[in-house]
């Protein structure tokens, strides 16, 4: 049996939280003036694309610096999803110095605004004590929000940290549970389900599909958000 462990940190570029300035019909020049002139006038969403557009490079040359300036109006405002970006330009090191400290600084605002990814990044600081105190139950608690958001690398996380016993009782059954709800929305989830049971029983197997689908079943809005490198 092999199982995979994997943590991703992710940038976030999910269309729909672009969309108050961008227009499909437009060019990128076109779309950049739109969301100049709605971020200039303070509009929270548009100063978060602009800052996207910096980063990417799309419609202008790429300015790390700039797309950190206007993240950071976007996050006085209370944008959840600027303040996460603020935490990746830290943590990757993008247009300033690798900064983990801040980084975290930046997702725990973020997570506290409710966005899933903030959440899980955040879980990973806390489970493998990076520049905070290792703390599995607040990892899992942390997991467990960002799951209930459809956020398929916490659920693929909170997978592992039952296979191996982290802050938690092992349990293959819960591990195959969580697994089996992260699906096709994580690239290893299947492997490392299909994996585990290589070492499960019948009984066991089937408890861990039960249980899944009792869970997905009291959330049937619930829509995947796929693993960062599916993005």
């Amino acid at each position: 049996m092999k199982i995979l462990l994997v943590l991703f940190t992710v940038f976030a570029l999910n269309p729909v939280v672009w969309a108050s300035c961008l227009d499909e019909d437009l060019n990128a020049e076109q779309n950049l003036k739109a969301c100049q002139v709605a971020a200039d006038n303070g509009n929270a969403d548009a100063q978060k694309q602009l800052g996207t557009l910096y980063f990417r490079g799309a419609g202008i040359q790429q300015n790390f610096q700039q797309a950190l300036h206007w993240y950071t109006q976007a996050a006085a405002q209370g944008h959840a999803v600027a303040a996460y970006n603020i935490g990746v330009l830290h943590d990757k090191g993008l247009g300033l110095k690798k900064d983990y400290k801040e980084a975290g600084k930046w997702y725990r605002k973020s997570a506290d605004l409710g966005y899933s990814t903030a959440q899980y990044n955040l879980g990973i600081m806390y489970e493998y004590g990076q520049t905070v105190e290792e703390d599995h139950a607040r990892a899992m608690q942390l997991y467990l929000q960002a799951a209930e958001q459809g956020e398929a690398a916490a659920q693929f996380a909170i997978g592992v940290m039952y296979d191996k016993g982290t802050g938690v009782d092992k349990d293959p059954t819960q591990a195959y549970m969580w697994w089996q709800i992260a699906g096709d929305g994580h690239p290893h989830a299947t492997h490392n389900r299909d994996a585990i049971a290589e070492e499960m029983t019948s009984m066991q197997i089937s408890e861990g599909k039960r249980l899944a689908q009792i869970w997905l079943d009291k959330r049937p809005g619930l829509v995947q958000v796929p693993s960062p490198d599916l993005q």
